[in-house]
């Protein structure tokens, strides 16, 4: 048993291996008594550390930390007018970071946080389970009870948190996870306020951006006409369909590539098969043009 609990250790998250130590402390202090005194005592004294820590761990918060939007925005890069609308709108946005254990008590503290937090303004709330340990029933009931809760004021609830983590392993087997659909579960932070903030646009019924012409592009400012249609006659129109790979890491480049319409991101691919969104390239931005110099 002990050894199972510290081989847990390397592969889980920061809070999941300090409730893993404890786990192990506990099995530790359990054997040690029942050797020095006796196999009673010892698991009388066991079940009391237990309880003692239980208690500690329920009364902790289980908001991490929480913010807003208007400042802390996704990597989706922006137009001037979108980044300007969202430096104020943002802030309906509401971020909130989750740790340790989701249970009946844990829950009702989170509940009451999202709760007061809506004296200000508010159109989404996205929780980050990443860092959660454990989630039952009640912790479950909670998200749904929320879920359902903020549809009744037009307030969407977002869930960030990869697949596989433990949080949404426990979400699935208690069938919690069925009411979150790819609109609403996220494998990270980043990508669920991109969609927040997409929202937001498209509530204020931002137009939608064009395709730019080489002359609107910065990187053009200060070229007459006939240096653009030189530059012009030496590039090559592509269209992409959504989702096809425009590169990969390791390949070699020898092109400079210029959005003019649509996005294209960035993803750093971890071992786990997860991947980390590095950046969102909108219209007018240049990528690639590292691979002129060193290929």
């Amino acid at each position: 048993m002990e050894l199972k609990l510290l081989g847990r250790l390397r592969s889980e998250p920061q809070a999941l291996r300090t409730s893993t130590v404890f786990d192990a402390l506990v099995v530790v202090v359990v054997a040690v008594l029942s050797i020095a005194l006796n196999i009673v005592a010892a698991v009388f004294i066991g079940l009391a550390i237990a309880v003692v820590l239980f208690v500690v761990h329920m009364s902790r918060s289980v908001v991490r930390r929480s913010y807003r939007c208007d400042d802390v925005r996704s990597r989706k890069s922006r137009t001037a007018p979108e980044r300007l609308y969202l430096e104020s709108a943002g802030s309906a946005i509401l971020v909130m970071e989750l740790q340790g254990a989701l249970f009946f008590g844990t829950g009702e503290t989170m509940a009451k946080a999202i709760e007061s937090a809506q004296g200000q303004p508010t159109s989404c709330v996205i929780l980050d389970l990443r860092r959660l340990t454990e989630v039952d029933s009640t912790g479950a009931n909670t998200l749904l009870e929320l879920k359902s809760d903020l549809n009744r004021r037009k307030i969407r609830l977002l869930l960030a948190a990869g697949s596989g983590t433990r949080a949404v392993e426990r979400l699935k087997e208690l069938d919690a996870f069925v009411a979150f659909d790819d609109s609403s579960a996220f494998p990270d932070v980043d990508r669920a306020i991109e969609h927040a903030e997409d929202n937001l646009l498209q509530a204020a019924e931002q137009p939608a951006a064009a395709e730019l012409k080489l002359a609107d592009l910065a990187f053009f400012a200060g070229f007459d006409s006939a240096q653009i249609e030189a530059v012009t006659a030496r590039m090559q129109r592509k269209l992409y369909q959504p989702g096809a790979v425009l590169f990969r890491q390791g390949d070699a480049g020898d092109e400079l590539l210029i959005a003019t319409r649509g996005t294209a991101s960035a993803y750093l691919h971890l071992p786990s098969g997860a991947d980390i969104r590095l950046a969102t390239f909108a219209p007018g931005t240049i990528f690639g043009e590292l691979a002129i110099l060193d290929q």
